[in-house]
């Protein structure tokens, strides 16, 4: 049989949902997905009383947040607030990189122009005026590896800030090898608020990321919960804390095409759900936060769950298109969907912002300030859902059914082991 599941964790998943998510798991890596070890049903039972007995734990010492995603928001950075609440930019200013990183999830060999969620922005005002315009609070620049290409990193983060000011929180991903005294200080000066070391592309060697301590108000290290390295991790946030990092991030380990091979070659166990993710690195995350808290570390641990990133993301983003076209009548939904009630029932509509409309769906023109011009396009995302007269005035109110739930609202919890 198995366990109870922990109030924060994701319930009510059933067994057609989980069939259809393995159906597209295997879909994905067609004959690749044979050689995957899955876990078994004990492995699952031992697992899922692990993690209840960690949540329980949390629980009682931390504060969960994000629709219990996040299992710890008392010392979320600047750049994660601003994600967590749905501002949040993400410019990925190049696609390569001189790192090795055996978990990356891509292949980190893009010669294309600067680019979030499909838009390139090969002139920095263009982007600068999409922020505003859009009204995003924070902004990351990513790769690839930015400081690969330090002055085409410098201009967009300047021109951002000098377009918006204070209003927006900048940040910077970087495996640090690039990093010198001189850079940080030109960073700094180009309005960076926070930088971010992947440590794991240097075996969590510090000595780049002290130059930025200091420099850079903000110092925070983002890495996946590497399962072998967890005794080596609590050292070295003991290390971390007492060279002035401010934050630590823990992602959670996913399997994509790109890193199938070094992932299957060390011998992870894999779980289902929207994408395939690595079993050990949750509960290694979850193991961190703990030690950190138990430890009273100055240093506080964000696990960055893949459910959340899901989730939150997808639905900041949708809501924020949205917004831009919501009409007399309509209502954006929390999961950041149109909602149109009809005389027979309910319509739910995407908003999508492209670069050029498809002409297949209704669109509007939005102009930058710069003269760029993008569209927001209205995509059905399902057929119109039948709802009796009683239903639509119940719906209006804000009581959901089993039809509209997946539309209205973020999920809860973290992912379910199946």
């Amino acid at each position: 049989m198995p366990i109870p599941l922990s109030p924060y964790v994701q319930s009510g998943l059933g067994i057609d949902a989980q069939q259809q998510l393995i159906e597209s798991n295997r879909r994905e890596y067609g004959l690749q997905y044979d050689l995957l070890t899955f876990a078994t049903s004990e492995q699952l039972t031992a697992a899922g009383e692990e993690r209840n007995e960690l949540l329980k734990w949390l629980a009682q010492h931390a504060t969960f947040g994000c629709a219990g995603t996040k299992v710890d928001c008392t010392g979320l950075s600047p750049g994660c607030r601003c994600c967590a609440d749905g501002g949040w930019s993400c410019l990925f200013i190049n696609g390569r990189c001189n790192g090795r990183c055996f978990y990356c999830p891509t292949a980190q060999d893009d010669d294309g122009p600067p680019v979030t969620n499909g838009l390139a922005f090969t002139d920095p005002r263009d982007y600068a005026s999409y922020v505003a315009a859009l009204g995003f609070n924070g902004v990351s620049i990513s790769g690839g590896e930015p400081l690969l290409t330090p002055d085409l990193t410098l201009a967009y983060l300047s021109a951002v800030h000098q377009r918006c000011g204070d209003d927006v929180h900048l940040w910077l991903y970087t495996n640090g090898t690039m990093l010198t005294t001189d850079l940080c200080v030109r960073l700094r000066d180009a309005g960076l608020n926070e930088i971010r070391f992947d440590l794991g592309a240097v075996r969590y060697n510090l000595k780049k990321l002290r130059l930025a301590v200091g420099h850079i108000p903000t110092v925070t290290v983002e890495i996946p919960a590497v399962p072998e390295d967890e005794e080596l991790l609590k050292l070295k946030m003991v290390e971390m804390a007492e060279a002035g990092v401010n934050h630590l991030n823990l992602h959670q380990m996913r399997l994509t095409p790109h890193n199938f091979g070094p992932l299957t070659e060390r011998g992870y166990t894999f779980v289902h759900g929207e994408k395939i993710t690595v079993l050990e690195s949750e509960l290694c995350a979850l193991r961190m936060v703990r030690f950190g808290l138990e430890q009273g570390l100055p240093l506080p641990v964000n696990y960055c769950s893949f459910p959340y990133k899901r989730r939150f993301q997808h639905a900041a983003a949708r809501r924020r298109a949205a917004q831009a076209v919501c009409a007399s009548g309509e209502v954006v939904t929390e999961a950041g969907y149109l909602r149109t009630l009809t005389e027979t029932g309910v319509r739910y509509y995407e908003a999508a912002l492209l670069q050029n409309p498809s002409y297949r769906h209704p669109f509007e023109k939005i102009v930058l300030e710069t003269g760029r011009a993008l569209y927001l396009e209205r995509r059905p995302v399902a057929p119109e859902i039948e709802l009796s007269a009683s239903e639509r005035v119940a719906l209006a109110a804000g009581q959901l059914s089993e039809l509209t739930d997946r539309f209205e609202q973020i999920t809860n919890g973290l992912a379910e082991y199946f």
